[in-house]
C-alpha cells in the first residue's frame, strides 16, 4: 500500500518522519529488515537522494543501521536515542502510551524541579518578565486546549534557559517534547486545564521570591499534578474506547410499507 505523496518544505524531515513514525509504532520489530531504496521512493514518492539523506538521519538516532549490500535494518529499542525529541514525539503517537507517560514523568521529575530552584537565583528580569507573560496567556486561554498549548511550553522553557547553564540548556528541547507529549496526553482530563494555573502561578511566584526551595516543592506538585490529570485523561480515552467497539452497529430502517 503506497502511502500518501509528501509535499513539504523539507522533503528529507518529512521522510524521515514517516519512515521513524513507522518503525517506533511497531511496523517494524528490532532486527527487521527495512524496505530497500526503490520501494521507499515508490511509496514516498521521493528521489532516492532525499531517502537515503533521510536514513542517515534515522541512523544518526540509532534507530536503524545501514550496510553494505544489506541494506537497513532496525535496532534493539535499548540502543535508541530515547531522549531524541523525534523519537518522543512518535513514541508519544503510539505504542503503550501508560508506560511512556510514566517513563516521561519520571524523567520531568528529575529535571524540572532542579531547574526551578537554579532559575530562581539565576532568572534575569527579563526572563522574569516573560515567564509572567506566559503565565497571562495560560490564563487567558481558558479552557482552549490549542491556546493553552503554547504558553505553557513557554513557560518551562522560560525555567529552563533561565538555569544559565550551556549544558543545561541543551535539555531544554527534550523538556519541550516531554511536556508537549503529556500535554496532548491530557486532552481528556476530566477536570480541564484552568486547575493547574494555580500550581502554575505557585512555581511563578517562588521564583520571583528568589526562593530555590519553594521553587522546586512549587515545580514538583505542579508535574505530580500534570500525572494526575494524564492518568485521568488515559482511563477516560480507554473508557470511550471501549464503550465505541461494544456500541451495536445501527440497523437500516425498513421502509415502511404502503397500505394496498
Amino acid at each position: 500500500m503506497n502511502l500518501p505523496p509528501i509535499r513539504a518544505r523539507s522533503l528529507v524531515d518529512r521522510v524521515v518522519q514517516a519512515i521513524g513514525q513507522e518503525i517506533v509504532g511497531g511496523r517494524f520489530a528490532p532486527n527487521d529488515a527495512l524496505p530497500n531504496e526503490a520501494e521507499w521512493c515508490e511509496r514516498l514518492r521521493v528521489s532516492r537522494s532525499v531517502v537515503r539523506e533521510a536514513l542517515r538521519v534515522l541512523v544518526s538516532k540509532n534507530l536503524i543501521t545501514i550496510r553494505t549490500r544489506a541494506g537497513g535494518r532496525v535496532r534493539e529499542m535499548s540502543a535508541w536515542s530515547q531522549l531524541d525529541p523525534d523519537i518522543l514525539a512518535w513514541r508519544g503517537r503510539g505504542g503503550d502510551q501508560r508506560t511512556f507517560a510514566k517513563e516521561l514523568f519520571e524523567l520531568r521529575r528529575v529535571v524540572e524541579p532542579v531547574a526551578a530552584s537554579l532559575a530562581a537565583t539565576r532568572i534575569t528580569p527579563e526572563q522574569l518578565g516573560e515567564l509572567r507573560q506566559a503565565y497571562e496567556e495560560m490564563v487567558a486561554a481558558g479552557e482552549d486546549t490549542e491556546q493553552f498549548f503554547a504558553p505553557d511550553v513557554r513557560f518551562h522553557r522560560v525555567i529552563a534557559t533561565a538555569v544559565g547553564n550551556s549544558l543545561f540548556r541543551s535539555l531544554a528541547d527534550m523538556v519541550t517534547a516531554a511536556l508537549d507529549m503529556t500535554l496532548r496526553m491530557s486532552l481528556d482530563a476530566p477536570r480541564g486545564h484552568r486547575q493547574s494555573l494555580p500550581l502554575h502561578k505557585d512555581v511563578m511566584e517562588a521564583i520571583a521570591r528568589r526562593d530555590s526551595a519553594a521553587a522546586a516543592a512549587a515545580m514538583l506538585h505542579l508535574v505530580d499534578g500534570a500525572e494526575r490529570d494524564v492518568a485521568e485523561a488515559l482511563s477516560a480515552r480507554t473508557v470511550k474506547q471501549a464503550a465505541r467497539i461494544h456500541q451495536p452497529a445501527r440497523r437500516a430502517k425498513k421502509p415502511a410499507r404502503k397500505a394496498s
